[in-house]
Formats: C-alpha cells, structure tokens, sequence
C-alpha cells in the first residue's frame, strides 16, 4: 500500500489542451485522465482498499465552453472596436503617446488606460457597441463597481458591505439594473443566476492589482482578439465569469462532510478540517 503525506495533489493538465481543440464535448482527455487515476488506485492493490483508506476529491479546475466555428463570427476585434485609441504594440517598448493597453485572454480582456486623457468611461461607450460583449465593468475612485453590456444603456453598480446578503453570506450594496449580471434579490436576499458568485468575482478581479483598467468577458461561442491572440475557433475557450466556463463536477469519496459551500475557494478549508479530524 503506498504511504502518502496528509494531503496528496495529482494534477491531470491535458485535458484543457484538448478541450480547446476539439471542444468541450470530447471524451479523449477524460478518458486519459481516468487511465492515470486506474493507475493511482491500483497501487492499494484494489480500487476497495483505495477508496477504504483514503478521502478521494475529483474535481475540475475549470470548465470551457465551445466556440463556434466561423472565424469571423466567433472572434471580437478588440483593435478595430478601439482604434479611437493609440493602442501600445506587443514586444515594443510603451511609447508616450500609446494610450491604452490591451490583454486579451480567450474570453475576457483587461483594457488599461495609461495615459492620463484616457477616460474609463468613455472606453466603456465604445466597447458598448460591440453586442457579443457580455460583462463590461469599470470601477470609479470610491470603489464602487459599475457594470453595462454590449448594446446596452443600462447600468449595475455595487460595492462590498450592505444589507443585501448572498448565498454564501457576503453583503453588498445595489443599485441599478440587476438583470444585468443576473441575480435576483428579494427580501433583502441575493440569488445568483448564470454568472455564478459573480459579485465576488468580478470583485476579485477589479481588484486584483493596481491600475486603471476595464474589464469585459464576452458571451458564450466567442472569442476576443487582441494583437496576436490565441483563438480556439471550432474548439473550446473559457475565461468569462459565464456558468459555462464556471462549473466544474466536483466527486468525493471516503467522507460525509463537505465544503461550506460548493465553490473551489472553500475547498482548501475544508480539507485542512479533514486532516485535522
């Protein structure tokens, strides 16, 4: 039987290789990565004995959703939908007169301004006009997050802290149109929809370093395209704070306990209760 530490980590990464060319739909990865975990439970001698001596946690790191497979339909020219914009160019060197920067990852963008006659706002109106944008969001210097969409007037904004209470316990302050990142709120109780926990996210990442930036994710089947960004055209993509690239199966064995709540950030808590039983 091996002899393993307290807490074991196997990490099966050639699956997200495969997803993005082939979509979310193949088997092949799975089917690989269930050959390596046979190989793992057979070392106890038989899969019992593995699943008798051990707490076993499957899960997936992240999901991705397919792309369609028209280039031209699926991709979102971030370039063309800001060319009112001196765009600074990848492997040179920011000149003084760029004014933007642009970093594109699959199917969400951080825009920053960098030069000092950038309005945030007004980025924000010409991101607008693109309908494939799904989630466009900017902070203000209070901290408040504001968020619209592509082809949309309409306007969402909100900060940590507040009478309104979600279903991991988190408080925040609303106003605005809240169909925009689909939650619904009755008596004084936030319930998530397709973007799931997407308060806090979307929180974490305005927040996540300095800067002055805006951050949009796009809807499902498409991609946005930077200079010289990867496309996964006919493949599949993830990145956005969307259900379908959110959702990961999660499969336990060896214990009737469970993380306080089905989110991955409340996972590493709770197995540090388990090794600590």
């Amino acid at each position: 039987m091996p002899k393993l530490p307290h807490v074991t980590i196997t990490y099966f990464p050639e699956n997200d290789n495969l997803a993005h060319r082939k979509g979310p739909t193949q088997l092949e990865g799975i089917e690989k990565t269930d050959q390596a975990l046979q190989t793992v439970l057979d070392a106890y001698g038989s899969w019992e004995q593995a699943v008798n001596n051990a707490i076993w946690i499957v899960m997936g790191d992240s999901a991705q959703s397919a792309v369609y497979d028209d280039r031209q339909v699926a991709t979102v020219d971030l370039k063309s939908l800001l060319n009112h914009y001196r765009i600074a160019k990848l492997n040179q060197p920011v000149r003084n007169e760029d004014q933007i920067v642009i970093s594109a990852n699959e199917r969400m963008v951080y825009i920053y301004a960098i030069n000092d006659n950038v309005e945030l706002s007004n980025v924000v109106k010409l991101l607008q006009n693109e309908n494939k944008l799904d989630i466009i969001a900017m902070k203000d210097g209070k901290n408040n997050i504001h968020v619209t969409k592509g082809k949309k007037g309409k306007l969402f904004s909100y900060h940590p802290g507040g009478k309104f209470i979600d279903e991991y316990g988190q408080s925040w302050t609303l106003s605005g149109e809240e169909g925009l990142v689909d939650i619904t709120v009755n008596n004084n109780r936030i319930k998530y929809g397709k973007y799931p926990d997407v308060l806090a996210r979307l929180h974490g990442a305005m927040n996540s370093h300095e800067g002055i930036y805006v951050v949009v994710t796009v809807q499902p089947g498409y991609e946005l395209v930077g200079e010289s960004s990867p496309t996964h055209i006919g493949g599949g993509a993830h990145g956005s704070l969307h259900e379908k690239d959110s959702l990961v199966p999660l499969i336990i064995s060896g214990t009737n306990t469970r993380p306080k709540a089905l989110r991955i950030v409340d996972i590493k808590d709770w197995i540090m209760q388990l090794v600590n039983e």
